[in-house]
């Protein structure tokens, strides 16, 4: 399916792409999410729940804070009707609220009433626009596979170079570590390129604490032993590129340059210094 048919197919099957009302089906909602590059922000409630009453009232009701949510896709789960949402999500206790990307992974969620000044606190934080990874999460929702998950698993490690709050870019990376898991359940161990596949999971893995400035952590899996024959075949790029950033953070010139060499051999060395001069630039 090419790309125009797959968004066209979203955009046709999506009622009410604008919608300001709450939507009330999750599989609608991620339609949605999709097509607007649009996180998803759901709230638990009830009928019967006080508390739900008093943010309908004194928070979602209020303009600024619907203008604010405007940058999300609104959905409302009933506690009492929609008890498999709320047995999925370890829903507890109501009002909680959920933000979630258009997959149903959870970056942030709150139990209990918030008033207005802190729910634009955290609206304003993680109004993000996915347009970046609209692509591969649309394929990703479309079909999971290891293959979906692994590209979406990287496009949230770039995403998070590009985020400038400290916490936002930590949930992010933890997004891609949790689709680096999914991957590997999605791995069958009969399958030819199972082991290239492993490898790259792990490396990319240790690409995550390099984002995170975990050093140490990124030092000591490098410090294993691994088949250079292989990696040269598959995954070399990123092995350079872990190398690289770790040599330089140490300031050992002479590792520097034997890594900077490898990376400028690569064939697509220039994706490997735009990430660098990213990270370097999260830095400050």
């Amino acid at each position: 399916m090419t790309v125009k048919k797959l968004f066209l197919l979203l955009f046709l099957s999506t009622p009410n792409l604008y919608a300001t009302n709450w939507y009330t089906d999750l599989v609608t909602a991620q339609k949605v999410a999709i097509a607007s590059n649009k996180l998803i922000l759901v709230d638990f409630w009830a009928n019967w729940c006080g508390p739900c009453k008093k943010m309908d009232r004194d928070v979602w009701s209020e303009e600024e804070v619907k203008d604010v949510l405007a940058n999300y896709v609104p959905l409302r789960v009933d506690f009492d009707t929609q008890r498999q949402l709320v047995n999925e999500y370890g829903v507890r206790g109501i009002p909680y609220v959920v933000i979630m990307d258009a997959n149903g992974k959870v970056l942030h969620n709150n139990l209990g009433y918030t008033d207005k000044m802190q729910t634009l606190r955290i609206l304003e934080k993680y109004r993000l626009n996915t347009s970046f990874m609209q692509l591969e999460t649309a394929y990703f929702n479309r079909q999971p596979s290891y293959s979906t998950a692994l590209r979406l698993a990287q496009k949230y490690l770039d995403f998070s170079l590009y985020l400038e709050d400290p916490e936002v870019r930590h949930t992010v990376l933890a997004l891609a570590k949790e689709y680096l898991s999914e991957t590997e359940d999605l791995l069958d161990s009969k399958q030819s390129n199972y082991n290239m596949m492993e490898q790259k999971i792990k490396l990319l893995e240790a690409n995550v604490d390099l984002y995170e400035g975990n050093y140490r952590k990124v030092g000591r899996f490098l410090e294993k032993k691994i088949d250079e024959e292989d990696l040269r075949k598959y995954n070399w790029g990123i092995y350079c590129f872990l190398n690289y950033c770790l040599f330089k953070e140490e300031g050992d010139e002479e590792n520097i340059q034997k890594w900077k060499n490898e990376m400028n051999q690569l064939k697509n060395p220039e994706v490997y210094w735009t990430r660098y001069s990213k990270l370097v630039a999260s830095k400050d």
